[in-house]
């Protein structure tokens, strides 16, 4: 252990899959460096390798005004107050305060920042978000009110991450940087299981998640409807969603809708991926934009072709070019069917899913929580562990 690094470490409970994959990273590095963890509710992973848990509720106020709060700036007046009276249950004995935050809560930055200040600390901030979402993401006045928050705590940062380099550029545009302020990637680690399933020789496309905001599947109905004439027993399964698709009943007739297969959520995605020849992953519909599915990890691990319709400046393309396992479709019918062919010539060819190895290691929970420790070693100058 490394007796010269203390390490607070700060997030809340805004969601149950971003809580988790933070408290493998803090778990990760407690392995190296004392860390100390501060949140509003009890972790949801076994921390007993952390030092000390300090768990401070947060207002759970449900009024109008709350409500609009949290939606528009993602703090509250009270995390101001919240911040006060947390940072005298912790110890004094920090070289630094990391936030880990979401869009959908940045207390955690008003507290790092605070801190920092208070105890004249190194202050550093991670976020598999990029706050606040931008182009269409996020409503004109809930977009303005988190950059105001954004623009306040993180110009008292020494330290920034985001989960990629298209998203981490645009963070950068949205605070005045505080001088040295050092700044890296850390892909959003992803506890997926591998599944090494039979070959199928099915023309099954699987859909995984829900599909909102700027995702628009009618490419791929138009692409799916010219596709069906050479493969009509092709079909298109959905899973994890209740949602009525845009337009899917005025492209494809009443007998292709027959087609389309749409299913709820389910935890047990194995009889899925076992039925399935191809996977899919739909991205914002235009050409720029800085989110990474979360769902694509999930794909790698699986021994299945994958295609995943995107734009020509993302981070999609960027991570996955040059797989011959994994298709990059432009936002058009033309290239998602395509694509679509492709995809199923290469499922029933033999494909060698071990290309996708060196992609995986980048997000592996060591190589993630090992790029961030060494980055606040650094910034603290202490000796690695």
């Amino acid at each position: 252990m490394n007796e010269n690094m203390k390490i607070l470490a700060v997030y809340f409970r805004a969601g149950s899959g971003v809580s988790v994959i933070y408290e493998r990273i803090i778990n990760n590095i407690a392995q190296r460096a004392e860390v100390d963890i501060l949140t509003d509710q009890s972790p949801i992973l076994d921390m007993s390798g952390v030092r000390k848990i300090y768990t401070h509720p947060f207002s759970k106020g449900r009024s109008k005004w709350y409500r609009k709060f949290v939606r528009w700036f993602g703090a509250t007046p009270f995390s101001t107050a919240w911040s006060k009276e947390a940072i005298n249950c912790v110890a004094n004995d920090y070289d630094m305060v990391i936030a880990f935050v979401t869009s959908a809560q940045l207390t955690p930055l008003v507290f790092g920042k605070y801190m920092a200040q208070q105890r004249g600390i190194k202050f550093a901030a991670y976020s598999v978000d990029a706050i606040p979402a931008p182009g269409g993401w996020t409503k004109p006045g809930e977009y303005r009110g988190k950059l105001r928050v954004i623009a306040r705590t993180l110009s008292a940062a020494d330290y920034v991450a985001s989960s990629n380099r298209h998203m981490l550029e645009f963070q950068l545009t949205t605070f005045e940087h505080k001088e040295g302020l050092r700044s890296n990637v850390l892909l959003t680690p992803s506890p997926a299981e591998e599944y090494n399933l039979p070959v199928t020789s099915k023309a099954v496309f699987l859909y995984t998640g829900s599909l909102y905001g700027l995702r628009n599947p009618n490419y791929m109905f138009m692409a799916f409807k010219r596709l069906l004439k050479e493969y009509p027993e092709a079909k298109i399964v959905f899973v994890g969603m209740r949602m009525k698709f845009r337009d899917m009943r005025s492209i494809l007739s009443a007998e292709e809708l027959k087609h389309i297969e749409v299913y709820e959520h389910t935890n047990d995605l194995e009889p899925l991926f076992r039925e399935s020849t191809v996977l899919i992953d739909i991205n914002a519909d235009r050409e720029s934009d800085p989110f990474l599915s979360s769902k694509i990890v999930t794909y790698l691990k699986t021994n299945r072709m994958i295609i995943t319709e995107c734009g020509s400046d993302t981070p999609t393309r960027e991570v996955f070019a040059g797989l011959n396992t994994v298709i990059l479709s432009e936002h058009s019918a033309e290239s998602f069917y395509r694509a679509m062919t492709l995809a199923l010539e290469r499922a029933h060819s033999n494909p060698d899913y071990s290309e996708r190895e060196a992609v995986i290691k980048q997000f592996s929970i060591e190589e993630v929580s090992s790029i961030l420790y060494n980055d606040l070693v650094e910034l603290c100058g202490k000796e690695r562990k």
